[in-house]
């Protein structure tokens, strides 16, 4: 593979995936961006695309190729990312496995928890003698928002340490230097349970919105991060990592707690989460929800939370705030979120035990 004549596809135009195009473009890269709604590219269509904040110095850029046609943009490809809502994984996985060949590499850009099991559960029942390297980052490359009429992306923040896990692990071999020279910032994890449950989105949005419900249904505008997280809702959301953290022990895996984790990537400083958060520039601008449909409730509750929970269960582990919140989100957004998330059978990990989980993600055999 050919760093200088790589060929990326970013699957779906939304915030992350036109932030990771403009990224890639500016890296010098050809890049095709696809996704099955036009409007997507209303601006990009008659015009190149604009980076913000630091990056605006670069200029205008030439998206090498927008299409709505999933054949055409991975035809060739040598790297596939896709950055969609993570509630979509398993639909565009059986989409996409008509047009693999062996040899692409896809990544899930972030996969949420569980996105890159599901992801290969479904490839593999469509074409099981396919040979991709599969992987998922435990969170998005960038805290971005693009203008509301597409003329500029917005980068708030362009994380410095992101976590990649490739299934099997081994293969992270095979891909570790080109994706350390396109991503200087990524360090590779252990395996994909690191990376799906370093799944901090589900920590610092699911409860946020719940906490400012009367705000949301009065419709009021807020910052998400600094006005919508008081002392004692970060106090909560303390208590939910803790949980996580406990979690990760399940698996022998040692995870970053969140404090850490805005430090690493941020350069936030504070002595709790509240200071972490006030302190973390990237997330002064990012507004709250305005509708309880918002993704920070919903996919980061079915595809975050509910998998957590039913994780927890295999391994006979409580989790009493994350599964709280989850009730409570079952109330408020009148959603069976424990029917309707993900579960072990859709990561393909229902029947097994936890020593063949662990044996799983590291070698991608079923045993």
């Amino acid at each position: 593979m050919k760093e200088n004549d790589l060929v990326f596809t970013v699957i779906g135009a939304g915030n992350t995936g036109q932030a990771l195009t403009g990224y890639l473009k500016m890296k010098g890269y050809t890049v095709r961006l696809y996704d099955r709604s036009v409007w997507r590219f209303r601006y990009l269509k008659h015009h190149d695309m604009n980076l913000g904040d630091e990056f605006s110095s670069v200029g205008a850029l030439h998206v090498d190729m927008l299409t709505t046609d999933l054949m055409e943009a991975v035809s060739g490809a040598d790297v596939i990312i896709v950055s969609i809502n993570s509630m979509a994984h398993a639909e565009i996985a059986q989409k996409l496995a008509q047009f693999l060949s062996d040899g692409q590499v896809v990544l899930l850009h972030p996969g949420r928890t569980g996105g890159a099991l599901i992801f290969k559960k479904v490839v593999e029942e469509i074409k099981p003698d396919l040979k991709i390297v599969l992987g998922e980052f435990e969170t998005s490359l960038f805290a971005t928002r693009v203008t509301q009429e597409g003329a500029k992306i917005r980068y708030y923040g362009v994380k410095k340490n992101v976590h990649l896990a490739i299934i099997p692990s081994e293969n992270s071999f095979e891909i570790a230097p080109f994706v350390k020279s396109v991503f200087p910032q990524v360090e590779f994890a252990s395996d994909v349970l690191y990376t799906s449950l370093s799944n901090y989105g589900a920590m610092l949005h699911p409860a946020p919105v719940i906490f400012n419900i009367g705000r949301i249904e009065n419709k009021m505008k807020f910052t998400h991060y600094i006005e919508g997280i008081t002392p004692s809702i970060a106090r909560f959301i303390e208590e939910m990592d803790v949980e996580r953290i406990a979690l990760g022990k399940c698996f022998n895996v040692r995870l970053k707690p969140i404090s850490v984790w805005l430090s690493d990537v941020y350069g936030s400083r504070g002595n709790n989460l509240f200071e972490l958060l006030r302190n973390t520039k990237a997330y002064h601008f990012i507004l709250g929800p305005d509708s309880l449909q918002h993704r920070y409730l919903i996919e980061d509750t079915l595809t975050g939370l509910v998998p957590m929970v039913h994780i927890a269960r295999k391994c006979g582990v409580r989790l009493p705030a994350i599964e709280t919140l989850v009730n409570m989100i079952n109330y408020f957004a009148d959603i069976d979120v424990m029917a309707y998330g993900r579960n072990l059978e859709d990561m393909g990990i229902r029947r097994m035990e936890i020593s063949n989980i662990i044996n799983y993600v590291r070698n991608g055999v079923k045993s």
